[in-house]
């Protein structure tokens, strides 16, 4: 061809926008029940974008100096056994005679604008605190409700109450494929971290169901699981009477406990009224070390408890045979949460 050349132009452009944000193992920080975020560091070179399912990164809400502080947080199962959560959430063994029953309160499936600002006023009226279990998928989101929510837990955490991680969807984990038990833990994690500013250590699996890969999650990932051992199986009824003397009941057959109700019922808001009055009208006094009464506490004395002095069993089924030997009668069974 006659005329002016053409020459061939090549030009290579690369571009790589964006960086990952980690949903993995978090950094144990004791002794801060909510381990404080680290911002993730930047890549030394080049790499791809985030898969589709990553979750997008949001600021942050709250300052994380709000978070309690419990030094030294007590680790009672850093093995993550779900056997030993339920033996640890039994209370700590009593010496003969001992008459003081330890009690804790723990709320599920929350946070709603509906009843937790109600929750947390009766607890403020008590000087009470609790340890709040979260579903992280409320929190998600930029509808008007997901900013009431993320609004309340800030409330939660502002009245000086502990935040724990109870998955993003409220998923039975042990009917989970394995990618999708790792995401339910992690994306919950990560949804309370943007609220709070801080990713939570504590973590109750649904219906305190945990399988060994689940409990291989939680190591990894230094989780404090913890369970309950007393219950009004509020999200199954709704008779305030019947679940109130319920809780009584089982207060007294296992002498002081870990209290689970949820505070996404308003069923649950005459019974915790009536519980609280209860413990309060009960007290443990220290002058009549004999005379048996409740002592309400937050969770890290509690566990603090159980640690100086563990039941010796290894299940819970072995307690029980020991408390019939003694001669209780359990007078009612829980469910699940």
């Amino acid at each position: 061809m006659h005329g002016v050349l053409r020459a061939a132009l090549v030009a290579t452009i690369s571009l790589v926008a964006g960086s990952w944000v980690s949903l993995g193992r978090p950094e144990l920080r004791l002794p801060h029940v909510l381990a404080p975020s680290s911002p993730a560091p930047a890549p030394a070179s080049p790499s791809p974008a985030p898969p589709p399912r990553a979750e997008p990164a949001l600021p942050q809400e709250a300052d994380p100096s709000i978070v309690p502080s419990f030094a030294p947080w007590p680790r009672t199962n850093p093995e993550a056994s779900i056997a030993k959560a339920w033996m640890v959430a039994e209370g700590p063994a009593k010496r003969t005679g001992e008459a003081k029953r330890l009690v804790t309160l723990t709320f599920d499936d929350g946070p709603t604008p509906e009843t937790t600002p109600a929750v947390l006023k009766m607890l403020a009226k008590h000087r009470v605190h609790a340890t709040f279990f979260v579903i992280g998928g409320y929190l998600d989101g930029e509808s008007g409700r997901a900013k009431q929510v993320r609004r309340v837990l800030k409330k939660v955490v502002a009245a000086g109450h502990l935040v724990g991680n109870h998955t993003h969807d409220h998923a039975n984990l042990t009917a989970l494929s394995r990618s999708d038990v790792v995401a339910q833990i992690d994306r919950g994690a990560a949804s309370i971290e943007r609220v709070l500013g801080t990713r939570p250590i504590l973590f109750r699996p649904p219906y305190g169901r945990l399988d060994d890969f689940g409990e291989q999650l939680a190591r990894d990932r230094n989780l404090e699981l913890l369970l309950w051992s007393v219950e009004a199986r509020d999200m199954q009824r709704g008779d305030a009477d019947e679940m109130f003397h319920d809780l009584v009941a089982q207060l007294d057959y296992k002498e002081g406990g870990i209290i689970l109700l949820h505070d996404v019922k308003r069923t649950t808001l005459p019974v915790l009224a009536r519980l609280l009055a209860f413990l309060r009208d009960r007290p443990y006094d220290p002058a009549r070390p004999d005379k048996w009464g409740y002592e309400v506490v937050d969770l890290p004395t509690y566990l603090r408890a159980v640690g100086a002095s563990p039941l010796p069993y290894a299940e819970r089924d072995a307690l029980e045979r020991a408390r019939e030997a003694s001669g209780k009668t359990k007078r009612t069974k829980g469910g699940e949460s």
